[in-house]
């Protein structure tokens, strides 16, 4: 019942959130739902394991499923300035990690873990590998971080790039989701069940790390590419999943240990837009190396999510097809080479269910 209780909360505030246009609403109701009940009312409360693995294959298939044969054309045409923009976005987040670690009381390793832009779900996927790593200071250093990109990116948008956002007459809220809740007898989708077990079990045996996330990634894209595309996830599924990802997060954070990481805000804060103006000044370069607008650069740079920048971009009549590609290569990147470089300096310790 309490169980029930805590998901019937997560999707209220995470339906609010939607409404006030706040990025992945329903992860962040889980998460502070489930913090609440951890940290003040009951902390022996958790979210079940198997459930929020079960919800990383749909989440997995969510971001392959964003791989076309045309990203990849893209990527040929301008392989060195994805590239460069990529290695560029990473040296800074472990520039803004050491300093924060030699700042702060939190470990080289959680610092890095924590400041990963798009590392919310594989960071905290990867952190469950390392006694050393803080859960506190991880996932109250990506939330924050999420909150301030979230924030400043489309401030600088308007008021720096000279962005417009163009309304557009659309369907009314009840329209929108009865069309989502159909969306969900659309049986396309559920590709998503033979990919993410298959792809989980492979990456599985092929001993990747995150092999719960990554496997799925990998399945879908290859499979997506292979098609020309994949069905996407209905929105009400991607929002179940959600739930039971931030659920299983918020119930990580330890209330004693949390006391603790006010120090880190300063850190996070002075680092994350650090982050974003850095990317603001790659992209004035990059646009003009290749031609298309800054805003677009800055929006494909941004160190925020590929949903939250696609949809800027779209609103603003910018390129999404150059948004998506630079943002995918960068959450691919961090997904595929930052755990394997994690693992080539700090040795993994696997931490007990």
């Amino acid at each position: 019942m309490k169980k029930i209780t805590a998901f019937l909360v997560a999707t209220l505030i995470g339906f609010i959130l939607r409404q006030l246009g706040i990025p992945i609403p329903y992860m962040l109701g889980g998460i502070v739902t489930g913090f609440v009940l951890r940290a003040f009312l009951d902390g022996s409360f958790q979210w079940p394991r198997e459930w929020r693995t079960a919800m990383l294959g749909v989440a997995g298939y969510g971001i392959g499923s964003n791989c076309t044969p045309e990203t990849f054309l893209k990527l040929s045409q301008e392989t060195l300035g994805i590239v460069g923009a990529t290695l560029f976005t990473l040296a800074v987040s472990v520039g803004v990690a050491t300093y924060m670690h030699r700042h702060t009381f939190a470990n080289l390793l959680s610092s890095i873990m924590g400041v990963m832009p798009g590392g919310l779900t594989a960071m905290t996927v990867l952190m469950e590998d390392y006694k050393e790593a803080d859960e506190n200071v991880v996932v109250v250093s990506q939330c924050l971080r999420l909150f301030i990109v979230e924030v400043s990116v489309p401030f600088l948008a308007i008021n720096l790039f000279g962005g417009q956002v163009i309304r557009q007459t659309g369907p009314s809220l009840w329209d929108t989701s009865v069309a989502d809740f159909l969306s969900l007898f659309h049986p396309g989708w559920l590709l998503v069940v033979p990919l993410a077990l298959g792809g989980r079990y492979l990456a599985g045996k092929a001993h990747m790390p995150t092999s719960q996330l990554l496997g799925p990634i990998i399945a879908t894209a290859l499979f997506a590419c292979w098609q020309g595309s994949v069905p996407r996830i209905p929105a009400p599924a991607m929002a179940f999943a959600q739930l039971h990802i931030g659920l299983y997060v918020g119930t990580m954070l330890d209330r004693e240990k949390l006391l603790k990481t006010h120090a880190l805000i300063p850190n996070i804060l002075i680092g994350s837009l650090l982050m974003v103006t850095s990317s603001a000044c790659l992209a004035l370069l990059l646009s003009r190396a290749y031609g298309f607008t800054a805003l677009t650069a800055f929006l494909a740079l941004a160190p925020g999510g590929i949903a939250e920048m696609c949809l800027s971009g779209m609103e603003m009549q910018q390129d999404v097809a150059v948004i998506l590609t630079y943002q995918l290569i960068r959450v691919l990147a961090i997904a595929l080479g930052v755990p394997f470089a994690i693992r080539k300096v700090f040795k993994p310790t696997e931490k007990g269910v």
